[in-house]
């Protein structure tokens, strides 16, 4: 990146995003910003990368992956721009610590790392599932929020990697909680860990010989995922394994003797179905573990990790969290992890009653396209925020094609302050005002409206079958003239 490429605090990124401090990364190739969406006006990461062009394409394909991957433990990734000289993906701001951070202080106790690394495992699953990898996990890129979640960075996508090189990776990021150090059998960028001991053949010691009093199964586990020698699950199916580790307290159960030796082997071979998803996230009793000794330290800080970049300097923050000891019910752990469904453009279209003007269905298609900056915009209404006292409300009609069990839907806008909730139906009773006004008359409610919506909400329809559903609005958010919403990014996910 020559010096007139790098950009400077102040500058106004597709007029939107401002830079206000460089925080990770040296001149070059990629670097790190925390900037402001000052349409928004909230905290964003900024990852920009030079140059931009066919050199990007792998981050900005891994950015719409990551944005579309729907699990919690993957940072929100909001907008990615290649504007030639250099590239760039906004994401969401962590206010928190790295999992290096605290490594660099102390272990973790071997439930608590199977959880977190689980965690980090359905997202890269995610990831895989979308088409992309991850490249460059490590501590350094895995963020313990200040609001009780363990999150990975935006993945780079690089070229050559593979899926089984990301499994390797969270093979060692578990070694590394479980140790304090890494195993450069992984290799990986700056991790700010001590190299993992090694024997006279160059193979790294296992981690029950290293942290004493970890269980067997858990470290024959790690020892095989860095074992090159062997092919590893997949990330869903580690998920899956780690979890189970976890609630047998790290070992295997009495009946083990009956089972494969290979802890991989057992994967393999279906101890559980590789089908069955991972269970929720234990956020709460994973960050309030792993907090209590940092926070005793005093190291927690404001950071957003980039890489294996230092930590930016901020305001001292805590992680904490409460333990709920609540376990995945057999009810829960048997459902279907839910899909997002593809849709087209004609599947889309503006409901407006008939007291509308129904001229405001331009760019509804644009809710689909991925592209943050994209979207379908309402008139500006005066007087009252429910559309002026004009009409009972707006929405997007979505044809699911057929019947199909809705999980949830996620709604992305411009502006916080609206009312939005989901209508379902079995019928479009057509494209006209009074098939409109039908659907306000018969629909029903699939999810009640959340009133001064933020930006970005997911609505939970609790998988009733339906084959339309309509984004409902009510009410719309202030701005300077009027009340007026943009709809920017709509998903469905279904079972």
């Amino acid at each position: 990146m020559t010096t007139a490429e790098v950009p400077s605090v102040g500058d106004l990124l597709a007029e939107r995003y401002r830079l206000e401090e460089h925080v990770g990364g040296a001149n070059g190739y990629r670097q790190l910003w925390r900037g402001v969406d000052v349409l928004l006006h909230r905290s964003v990461a900024v990852v920009l990368r030079s140059p931009g062009g066919d050199d990007a394409a792998p981050t900005m394909t891994a950015a719409v992956a990551a944005s579309r991957a729907h699990v919690d433990s993957m940072v929100d990734v909001y907008d990615a721009v290649d504007e030639g000289r250099f590239a760039y993906v906004v994401r969401e701001w962590v206010n928190g610590s790295s999992l290096r951070s605290v490594l660099e202080r102390r272990t973790l106790e071997s439930a608590h790392a199977l959880e977190l690394v689980a965690s980090v495992a359905d997202a890269v699953a995610a990831l895989h599932e979308g088409g992309v990898t991850h490249a460059d996990l490590h501590p350094g890129t895995i963020l313990l929020s200040e609001d009780d979640r363990v999150m990975v960075t935006e993945p780079r996508n690089e070229p050559g990697n593979t899926p089984v090189e990301d499994v390797r990776a969270l093979g060692a990021t578990l070694y590394a909680c479980l140790t304090g150090t890494w195993p450069r059998v992984v290799p990986a960028e700056n991790t700010g860990l001590a190299d993992a001991a090694t024997d006279e053949w160059g193979a790294v010691l296992p981690a029950a010989q290293v942290a004493p009093g970890t269980p067997a199964a858990l470290s024959k586990l790690t020892a095989d995922l860095l074992d090159h020698s062997q092919t590893p699950p997949s990330a869903a199916e580690l998920a899956v394994e780690l979890r189970r580790l976890a609630e047998s307290g790290g070992d295997e159960p009495a009946a083990a003797e009956s089972r494969p030796t290979s802890v991989l082997g057992s994967i393999n071979l279906g101890r559980r179905s590789a089908d069955a998803p991972p269970a929720g996230m234990k956020r709460l009793a994973v960050i309030a573990a792993v907090a209590a000794g940092v926070i005793l330290a005093g190291v927690i800080t404001s950071a957003v990790v980039f890489g294996g970049g230092d930590d930016p300097a901020g305001a001292e923050d805590q992680v904490t969290g409460e333990d709920t000891g609540a376990e995945p019910s057999a009810e829960e752990t048997s459902v279907a992890a839910p899909t997002e469904a593809e849709l087209s453009p004609d599947a889309l279209r503006v409901v407006d009653p008939p007291d509308g003007d129904r001229d405001q269905g331009e760019n509804v298609e644009a809710v689909i396209d991925g592209n943050a900056s994209t979207g379908w915009t309402t008139n500006t209404y005066y007087n009252d925020p429910g559309f002026g006292n004009l009409k009972p409300g707006m929405g997007i009609l979505i044809d699911l094609g057929e019947a199909r069990e809705v999980a949830s839907v996620r709604v992305q806008m411009t502006s916080a302050g609206a009312t939005v909730g989901l209508l379902a139906g079995d019928e479009d009773p057509g494209d006209s005002s009074e098939g409109d006004q039908a659907i306000v008359d018969n629909f029903t409610v699939l999810a009640e409206p959340v009133e001064d919506a933020d930006t970005n909400i997911e609505l939970q329809a609790g998988g009733e079958a339906t084959r339309f559903i309509v984004v409902w609005v009510t009410e719309l958010p202030p701005v300077s003239d009027g009340y007026k919403l943009t709809i920017s990014d709509i998903n469905v996910f279904v079972r």
